[in-house]
């Protein structure tokens, strides 16, 4: 009797390490999606068939994982939205699907059952399929639209899986509306990228200052310059799609582009800058003139594009999301900068500034023909 009781516990035992062991695996491939400072304090889970939650691991910071589901995709989400993905687990449970269960979700918001998603609350995804979109972050900006925020809405997913996709906003002026970023360079992504860099000398200027941008969106862009003794806006070339270039900067290297919205604010950068004013002293003249109504605000979700042409270590396509006021907290993103590789094109996303009226999300682009090369 004494030994099938020790038989019996040594099977439980040996079970229970056996479980343990396929669960400790399942919880470092759930984490993969994040960014490596997020992925240890992370919590992660599943749903049972009944689209209960199962938590795996309790985490500690703003972001959790759920394993990787039936179309091989891992995805993790900011812990602010948990309520929602568990009320939505238990209507696809139901049988619902689709159209059908986003008008459950709609519906169950509009009610304040559930509340509406944080905007700039981030989802990470790894797609493990053949052929797929690898490595994709995800940035909601509920209800806004492409023009508004100055960002294509034009597809990036044949060049994405390529190695060489830009982001795009897809769902335009809904509530699910969202920025796509496909994650370039690094082990986890497509393999690919651009084979040379693009030699930008002997190119027109005004096709030059449109650099930064996506291809769709560089042929109706207004290209400006600035005379650096008086800090006057010349314009180069009138453009129709409400985005404006600055003509590269000789003594910088930069090459900036944005809404035109923001051309009072530049317009006045530029003057203070020719006046001799320094960087903290404009900043605040900047801040003064937008608590005064004298030029707009900066928008929600709003796009700033920016190429660096000099030199080799540092980042040359960067791409700005403007995000006021948010925090890593609420949209689980990440907030530091992955500074050794950024210069040798295998950086990623971080927020910086979180919490103040500067906030930002910085998004190395990599893998294009103007991105730093590894």
């Amino acid at each position: 009797m004494t030994n099938k009781i020790f038989t019996a516990l040594l099977l439980l035992l040996v079970a229970a390490t056996a479980y343990s062991q396929v669960t400790e695996r399942a919880i470092s491939r759930a984490v993969l999606p994040l960014p490596e400072e997020l992925r240890a304090e992370a919590g992660v889970y599943t749903y049972d068939e009944s689209g209960t939650r199962q938590n795996l691991r309790n985490g500690t910071n703003a972001v959790e994982c759920k394993i990787k589901d039936q179309n091989n995709h891992t995805l993790c989400f900011a812990k602010s939205t948990a309520a929602r993905r568990d009320y939505s687990a238990k209507l696809a449970a139901s049988g619902l699907e689709g159209e059908d269960l986003q008008a459950a979700e709609a519906q169950a918001e509009a009610s304040g059952l559930i509340k509406p998603v944080p905007p700039g609350a981030m989802i990470y995804r790894l797609d493990e399929s053949d052929g797929g979109m690898r490595l994709l972050w995800v940035v909601m900006l509920p209800n806004t639209s492409s023009a508004e925020l100055a960002v294509s809405p034009a597809g990036r997913f044949t060049s994405a899986v390529k190695g060489m996709g830009t982001p795009w906003m897809m769902r335009e002026g809904t509530s699910s509306a969202h920025i796509m970023m496909p994650i370039n360079g690094t082990d986890l992504s497509n393999q690919g990228g651009a084979e040379a860099a693009l030699n930008t000398r002997d190119i027109h200027p005004f096709i030059r200052a449109t650099l930064p941008l996506p291809r769709d969106l560089r042929r109706a862009t207004t290209v400006v310059a600035y005379d650096p003794d008086s800090g006057k806006r010349e314009v180069l070339r009138q453009g129709s799609n409400g985005i404006v270039c600055i003509s590269r900067d000789e003594e910088t290297g930069f090459t900036r582009c944005s809404h035109e919205k923001n051309l009072a604010e530049l317009d006045l950068r530029m003057t203070l800058q020719a006046e001799g004013e320094s960087d903290e002293a404009i900043a605040a003249a900047v801040q003064a003139a937008a608590d005064a109504g004298d030029i707009p605000r900066r928008r929600f979700g709003e796009f700033l594009y920016r190429l660096y042409e000099g030199e080799e270590d540092r980042l040359k396509l960067l791409w700005v999301i403007r995000l006021p006021g948010v925090t890593a907290v609420e949209t689980g993103m990440p907030t530091l900068a992955d500074r050794d590789n950024l210069s040798v094109g295998k950086g990623t996303p971080w927020l910086m500034r979180e919490g103040t009226e500067q906030a930002h999300l910085m998004i190395p682009v990599n893998g294009t023909e103007l991105s730093n090369f590894y």
